[in-house]
């Protein structure tokens, strides 16, 4: 059984569906959104049995790693392809089965070798920078002796692949100039453009009270010093996940001021609220076992470590007398410094004497 003949303008059409769809679709808060519709095009309009996507997770020496993110194999011809497995595959000498894999991503383009009953008959390239987490694989295998793929497939397929590259690095750019790649939280540019926002709404606003809070990871030179800046990092970016789990959505947002130290904004929240919210949130940190890590950077079984943070707190309302963001932030910065006087793993709120 031959695969039957796709409809040039019924996928033509599709692929105007696919551009204007990302051109509006938040890829930021859900990159998996982007490749429903490649898929589906592949599988139902390009009349393929199976449609797959593959994140590239690492290529070292003659060796690709991959991933099986999604798969639609609705009749089960591919029991090979499960989500979730992983691959190894050699470059040098590939198994038919996946030969179309390893030529996409060696050429860094579509490959469409017909292997009867074998493989994927087409697949394609979707870059992205390593620093960006690696590229993706996508394609489409009809089951029988022949694929017979057509040229205008393959640009079809190329052009998704397209596609798709332009959106998510685009998105990741736009990330970067937001975000700390290392935490996931706002970089520091970005919270102090937040802190600077909510101080200028007391201007027109009476009622209006807040809260900024400076926070330091306690002694954060001597994890580096004693397990190495693998391990700091490893501290980092988990410090970065818990602030976001533990802080309020939509009242709170939170940012890495620099290095070891975070800053975050309590909209609406005077400052007893905003001493509540910190015992919760520096209790969920000293309670919580860090992975430890060796040299390399490989988790330890069964070992972790205590870090704590210390907390400055600082009340802004109309009558505050704070006169902009900067000085919001240093009565903040200057509670945290009495914290750390006091002992660490606490919270202070500014008052001023301290200042």
């Amino acid at each position: 059984m031959d695969k039957l003949e796709t409809d040039a303008k019924q996928v033509l059409n599709r692929l105007g569906d696919l551009s204007s769809f990302l051109s509006t679709l938040d890829v930021a808060s859900d990159r998996d959104e982007c490749f429903k519709i490649p898929l589906d095009i592949m599988q139902k309009t390009m009349s393929f049995d199976v449609s797959v996507l593959y994140k590239i997770t690492n290529a070292v020496d003659d060796t690709l790693l991959l991933k099986v993110e999604k798969i639609f194999d609705p009749d089960g011809y591919r029991h090979d392809l499960v989500e979730g497995r992983r691959l190894e595959l050699d470059l040098k000498d590939p198994d038919p089965i996946y030969i179309n894999e390893v030529r996409a991503f060696r050429h860094k383009n579509v490959s469409s070798i017909n292997v009867p009953n074998l493989g994927c008959d087409i697949m394609g390239f979707v870059y992205l920078p390593e620093s960006f987490g690696g590229g993706y694989l996508f394609g489409g295998d009809f089951c029988g002796n022949e694929a017979s793929v057509r040229d205008y497939e393959a640009s079809v397929c190329e052009i998704m692949c397209n596609f798709l590259s332009t959106i998510l690095i685009k998105t990741e750019f736009e990330n970067l100039a937001v975000y700390d790649s290392l935490t996931k939280l706002y970089n520091s540019r970005k919270i102090k453009e937040e802190v600077a926002r909510v101080s200028s709404r007391f201007e027109r606003k009476t009622g209006s009270k807040a809260c900024v809070v400076m926070c330091d990871i306690d002694h954060f030179k001597m994890i580096n010093d004693t397990y190495g800046h693998l391990q700091g990092d490893l501290v980092l970016k988990e410090m970065g996940a818990l602030l976001s789990h533990t802080m309020r959505e939509f009242f709170d947002v939170a940012g890495r001021y620099g290095g070891e130290e975070f800053l975050l904004v309590f909209d609406e929240t005077d400052q007893d609220q905003a001493l509540t919210i910190v015992e919760r949130i520096r209790t969920a940190i000293e309670n919580h076992g860090f992975l430890r890590t060796d040299k390399t950077g490989k988790p330890i079984d069964d070992e972790f470590l205590t870090i704590t943070l210390s907390f400055g707190i600082a009340e802004n309302t109309k009558t505050s007398g704070i006169k902009n963001a900067t000085e919001w932030i240093s009565r903040a910065d200057s509670a945290l410094y009495a914290s750390k006087e006091n002992g660490r793993n606490r919270a202070t709120v500014w008052t001023g004497d301290l200042s």
